[in-house]
């Protein structure tokens, strides 16, 4: 059985829905679109709106687990500011690293693809 693109990201949605439904409220105000410009997905600011990009190829190699890990990261990425408070950022890759670090820690290890930031990449700051 093929599941379009659409279902997946659907039921995907559904499923994180159900299971935290704080991140409900974010997910429904999203623009979802399919981007193959977009290496895996990212949210961004579009005026007052948020959109949500995603890779049609990259999502359709992720596990179910993975798809809701990589809606919460997203939403994430909106519930901690991080679309609006870059002014002072001085250094944008250490600072996307620090993000992704900072809302992982949010995410179960079984929703985060293999390669996601976590504070055990970077045993020498002895982070917590």
């Amino acid at each position: 059985m093929i599941i379009d693109k659409n279902e997946s990201l659907a039921k995907a949605s559904k499923e994180l829905m159900l299971k935290e439904p704080f991140y409900g409220m974010f997910l429904i105000m999203l623009n979802k679109m399919w981007d193959k410009r977009v290496p895996t997905a990212g949210v961004g600011l579009n005026g007052i709106n948020y959109h949500l990009y995603i890779n049609e190829e990259f999502w359709g190699k992720l596990s179910p687990n993975h798809k809701i890990g990589l809606l919460k990261h997203e939403l994430l990425h909106i519930g901690f500011f991080h679309l609006t408070d870059f002014g002072n950022m001085t250094n944008a890759t250490v600072a996307n690293i620090a993000k992704d670090l900072e809302i992982n820690q949010y995410i179960e290890k079984d929703y985060l693809p293999e390669g996601g930031m976590t504070l055990d990449l970077f045993p020498e700051l002895n982070l917590q």
